[in-house]
């Protein structure tokens, strides 16, 4: 028999079950065509620059001081055009007429509100951009777009899917993540390397297995002779290294290693090809991820931002990678209060919790500047004594 036959008969098997749906999209051999032809992307229109400002009608920037903060350009009628950051607010503000935009000629005002830290004005920066939605920005004011891979397990074989919002209920969420084809990919790779289901969440029984079920890429609960509990087995293994107190992407790889280790002493050279082709992908679509995982698994903590000349000082209760509270750095009963009410704000972490997508960058901006700049952080993973607590921050302050 020929090595390849199998091979061969499994592709056959495919185009059997996919033909049909084919032939139910498209009437004609060319209706077939259009639909499978690649699809070109819509350019956007180049964004076209603004009209230079001369100094005389600029706004006055002279008020603005030299320390981090959030500047607020607005119109004659005090409608927000654009929010900037900057570790100086006069040098930054300044820069946007050297290569003016759309909303510079329209700029009339420009207010700011300062800030003891860099960490504090991209704070500050992402929730005004959120709440105003200004003209002039473009990053950080999409929240749309994300995705969600979502189990609700209140069926016996449950099933990965996509979705704009996270399952109520009894389910399990992981992400958000932008972009449906990466979502979907990833749930694709899930399913066939734990053998989940394929299928619609309605279970319909059948004499023989279906494509995925004969390639080994499906458990085929759909016979009727599966043990429900090793189906969940299997979507905890899926699922696991996205949620508990140490959630990464890399238990998945690891288990692919396991089985590309497996497959080549078993001189299954071909199997261990195909499994290191998935890894890459793999690695790929969970890098998406890590970040976030990483943010929200962290634990609770006190974090002391520093200005970048001053003695001043931001500090941030950080409780799941969201800010629970910021500001100017406190001390006695306040420090004190501020750190008991945010430790009520933690809660167990849970498999079925996610990030609402207006949360995201929050989280990914206190995460990535906090791993670059290594400031001064207290685990508060019990409640501190108060004496320990204030010499802590005195002691970070002076550092």
């Amino acid at each position: 028999m020929h090595r390849a036959l199998a091979d061969a008969r499994t592709c056959a098997r495919v185009f059997c079950a996919l033909f049909p749906k084919l032939c139910a999209s498209a009437r004609t051999v060319a209706d077939a065509c259009s639909l499978l032809a690649p699809r070109r992307r819509m350019r956007r229109p180049d964004r076209q620059p603004g009209r230079r400002v001369p100094p005389a009608q600029r706004p006055d920037l002279s008020k603005l001081p030299d320390d981090p903060g959030v500047y607020v350009f607005r119109d004659e009628a005090g409608r927000p055009l654009y929010v900037g950051k900057s570790v100086s607010l006069r040098t930054r503000a300044r820069a946007h007429f050297c290569a003016p935009a759309g909303w510079t000629e329209r700029a009339a005002v420009v207010d700011y509100i300062p800030t003891a830290s860099e960490l504090g004005a991209l704070v500050l920066e992402n929730r005004l951009i959120k709440r105003w939605r200004p003209p002039g920005n473009v990053k950080l004011k999409r929240t749309d777009g994300y995705l969600y891979l979502r189990c609700r397990l209140d069926i016996p074989f449950p099933v990965l899917e996509v979705a704009p919002d996270p399952a109520p209920g009894h389910a399990i969420n992981v992400g958000p993540v932008r972009g449906r084809a990466a979502a979907t990919e990833l749930v694709d790779q899930l399913n066939s390397l734990f053998g989940l289901r394929h299928c619609g969440r309605t279970l319909r029984l059948r004499e023989h297995p279906s494509a995925y079920g004969q390639m080994g890429r499906c458990l085929s609960p759909c016979l009727g002779d599966l043990d429900p509990n090793l189906y969940r087995r299997r979507l905890d293994q899926a699922l696991g290294p996205f949620a508990g107190t140490a959630a990464s992407g890399e238990h998945l790889l690891e288990h692919l290693d396991r089985q590309m280790r497996e497959a080549s002493e078993a001189r299954r050279y071909e199997r261990a090809a195909v499994l290191l082709r998935r890894r890459e992908r793999l690695e790929s679509l969970v890098a998406r991820l890590s970040g976030l995982l990483q943010a929200t698994h962290a634990r609770t903590r006190l974090v002391v931002a520093a200005h970048p000349v001053k003695r001043r000082f931001d500090a941030f209760w950080i409780v799941a990678g969201r800010v629970a509270d910021w500001g100017s750095l406190p001390s006695g009963d306040e420090l004190v209060g501020r750190t008991a009410a945010a430790l009520q704000r933690r809660r167990p972490r849970q498999v079925g919790s996610a990030v609402p997508a207006d949360e995201v960058d929050e989280v990914r901006i206190v995460h990535a500047w906090v791993a670059a700049n290594e400031p001064p952080q207290l685990p508060l993973d019990d409640p501190p004594d108060p004496e320990r607590l204030s010499a802590w921050v005195a002691a970070a302050a002076a550092a």
